[in-house]
């Protein structure tokens, strides 16, 4: 018997996964092939661990007076009109 499925080329429902494949296959050769260009045109991560300053002050003790008063307007407001918490109200209390 004589099977009815013909190759159909065109464009269908699988289209876009297979522009994604073809476009991901794509990087992946890019990528293996160009890396030592794509370091030094800046288009790859390093292997070098980032120094961070972790030794930053607290958030209570750096926030204005203003942007205390603003972000607890906008809490208030959220909570009063629309009865949604946008900030963790512990943060509210302490900042009050």
């Amino acid at each position: 018997m004589k099977s009815e499925h013909f190759v159909h080329v065109g464009v269908d429902w699988a289209s876009p996964v297979l522009l994604l494949c073809l476009v991901s296959v794509l990087l992946q050769i890019i990528q293996r092939c160009f890396a030592g260009y794509l370091m030094r045109w800046g288009f790859a991560m390093s292997r070098d661990e980032i120094a961070v300053d972790e030794d930053l002050p607290g958030f209570f003790t750096v926030m204005r007076l203003a942007q205390r008063d603003q972000l607890i307007a906008m809490s208030t407001n959220m909570k009063e009109n629309f009865g949604f918490e946008f900030t963790d109200p512990d943060t509210i209390e302490a900042l009050e």
